[in-house]
């Protein structure tokens, strides 16, 4: 339909042509929905797949690595998702009662990192990093009685 042409009003049939034009009008709308569904669905992260990822931060941040597309791309990974989750972890801490950490104001990313990986090593068990990175939290940073 154009600009010029009217809209048949409730209750009045509309033309043949007007039906096809529709249905290809909602076709293609359905279809970008359905192409645009994947991306607003969230990713899991496996433990052990976010521990190499900080890993590769770690040796990128101290030189050790080169400072490639894929690293760099890591490293970010990395850094975001620890960051996010230590985000989340202090607000769950402010309104979940029974989840107390207590992080010092000075306590960096590349630490936090650190004990990350250290604890996905010695916990296998945890499979997802959310997970993983929760218990870690509590076990690092409990908070002193």
């Amino acid at each position: 339909m154009g600009c010029d042409e009217e809209i048949p009003a409730r209750g009045e049939e509309m033309k043949g042509s007007d039906m096809e034009i529709r249905s290809r009008q909602l076709f293609l709308l359905t279809a970008v929905f359905i192409a645009l569904a994947p991306c607003s669905f969230s990713e899991t992260r496996s433990a052990q797949d976010m521990a190499k990822e900080c890993r590769v931060a770690l040796d990128m941040l101290q030189g050790r690595v080169e400072k490639s597309l894929e690293n760099t791309l890591m490293t970010g990974e990395c850094i975001g998702y620890i960051q996010g989750a230590g985000d989340v972890s202090l607000a769950m801490a402010d309104n979940v009662k029974r989840f107390k950490v207590c992080v010092p104001d000075s306590t960096s990313t590349k630490v936090l990192i650190e004990k990350f990986i250290a604890f996905v090593d010695k916990n296998p068990k945890y499979t997802l990093a959310s997970t993983a990175f929760q218990l870690m939290f509590g076990q690092e940073f409990p908070c002193k009685k």
